[in-house]
């Protein structure tokens, strides 16, 4: 069962809110989109943005420690390293892989229980 509020992160292409294109790599996105998701009453309650400072080699824990610091439950990626999904699992963020497109579109997907939750990297370069 889920929390009443949640807080999902997607990492973005630029800061346009739920219009925002999700981008495919975790590392390089150029920000977060944090959306407060009541289940209770099936609302946004609001919307937040992260700049992503990047990371250098071995430096992917940076951008984890942040959006756990941002009280972020579930986070739904496009693409991700092994690194940094197990950071997500070991600061209790479960992530989900998502689905190309829009932030408001992985919303609906994910509030319908119709993303799966990540188990693997799907980035091998790191």
């Amino acid at each position: 069962m889920r929390a009443p509020m949640i807080k999902i992160a997607i990492p973005t292409e630029s800061n346009l809110g739920l219009k925002d294109t999700m981008s495919q790599h975790f590392g390089h996105s150029h920000s977060f989109t944090i959306i407060s998701w009541d289940s209770d009453t099936k609302t946004v309650k609001n919307i937040e943005l992260l700049q992503n400072h990047g990371h250098e080699e071995g430096g992917c824990m940076s951008p984890v420690m942040a959006l756990k610091d941002k009280g972020v439950n579930v986070i739904i990626l496009g693409g991700i390293g092994m690194r940094p999904l197990m950071g997500f699992r070991q600061v209790a963020i479960i992530p989900y892989a998502g689905v190309e497109g829009s932030v408001e579109l992985n919303l609906k997907a994910y509030v319908a229980n119709k993303l799966p939750e990540m188990t693997e990297a799907s980035c091998h370069h790191h």
